[in-house]
């Protein structure tokens, strides 16, 4: 995809305040570049991401919604982010419901030390939401009237 069209894609990046965002904090750190398609929204816990909240995202035309948080049995909150992949499953089910394409929301786990990984899992997932092109939602601003 060209950069121009990279540019065009937008994905809410919805992370844990201490271990989602402290990935990508650490990214920074590093010097790691990752795609400009990211827009980060540190939160409190990931279980706070309600499928409300994804689903007015996509609404609204976020190309794409990221989940980032601690590891299974390792939140500061206990099950907060087990509530958050039960709210991505229960969202990706919706969207095929509906005729668009589940990828366009993920979720993945990182600690605040793995701003390796964090670059890696948010290049592989913007990557996806671009080959999958512009929300199917999104208003053409030209268009509306």
């Amino acid at each position: 995809m060209s950069s121009e069209s990279q540019n065009n894609i937008k994905i809410i990046s919805f992370m844990c305040w201490k271990w989602g965002y402290g990935a990508g904090d650490m990214a920074g750190t590093m010097r790691a570049q990752y795609p400009s398609t990211i827009r980060p929204i540190r939160i409190n816990c990931t279980g706070r991401v309600t499928p409300s909240l994804m689903m007015r995202a996509i609404g609204k035309g976020a190309d794409g919604i990221i989940v980032s948080g601690w590891y299974p049995g390792e939140c500061d909150f206990e099950t907060g982010n087990y509530v958050a992949k039960k709210n991505v499953e229960y969202v990706q089910n919706i969207l095929k419901a509906t005729g668009i394409n589940p990828e366009r929301v993920q979720m993945f786990y990182c600690s605040a030390a793995e701003g390796a990984r964090f670059q890696e899992e948010v290049t592989r997932i913007s990557k996806i939401i671009e080959n999958l092109g512009k929300n199917p939602l999104k208003k053409d601003k030209k268009n509306a009237g």
